[in-house]
């Protein structure tokens, strides 16, 4: 076998071009994550990351045609949500849920999401779009356990769930950013027992 038709046998064809391996973008992405909780959105460049990935950089752009594509997808990655599973006992299953909130606000995922909402005001909608998707997770899998309440008769009917949520949560990144300090049990189920009691806000009152 010549020289010329050695090189052009099965196995060399496979080793020129070939395109990076799904491993190779998954490993790109975890990295990505690691340097955005390390230096932050402004600072992370995309030549760090291919250096640190061991890929090109053309090959890089190739997945992620700027910056903000690639927080999204890093943003989409992270974005596990907990649920709650229906286990008949309302309150037991609003426990378990205002508990997956401080878990959440406990989480590295959500420095990164409250650095990326002041970046997205700058951003051609790549963020915000990705911010939003990840809120809605979230937010429609709360929001699945409060109307599971109402339909057993445990929280009003008029429940205003966004707002109740938003009280919640509120309170939670309060107490983990400004004021450390977990919120003792006895207060989460104070605050429990007062949505079962009725006292909640509701949909349709003057605020």
């Amino acid at each position: 076998m010549s020289a010329a038709e050695h090189s052009d046998t099965p196995a060399s064809r496979g080793r020129v071009g070939r395109p990076p391996s799904v491993e190779a973008r998954q490993r790109t992405l975890k990295l990505a994550g690691e340097l955005l909780d390390q230096h932050g959105y402004q600072r992370m460049t995309m030549d760090d990351l291919a250096t640190g990935a061991g890929v090109s950089k053309k090959t890089v752009y190739r997945w992620w045609p700027h910056k903000a594509a690639l927080v999204a997808d890093v943003i989409a990655d992270r974005s596990f949500v907990r649920s709650v599973p229906d286990s008949g006992d309302t309150r037991e299953e609003l426990l378990e849920l205002f508990d997956a909130i401080q878990a959440y606000t406990r989480s590295r995922d959500v420095h990164l999401m409250t650095m990326l909402v002041d970046m997205a005001v700058a951003d051609d909608g790549t963020l915000q779009r990705a911010l939003s998707n990840t809120i809605s997770l979230r937010r429609n899998a709360a929001r699945l356990v409060l109307q599971r309440g109402i339909a057993r008769g445990d929280l009003p009917v008029d429940l205003d769930c966004d707002t109740l949520l938003d009280l919640w949560n509120g309170l939670a990144a309060y107490r983990q950013s400004v004021r450390p300090a977990p919120l003792p049990d006895t207060t989460v189920a104070q605050l429990v027992d007062l949505a079962l009691a009725g006292h909640t806000p509701r949909i349709g009152e003057a605020g």
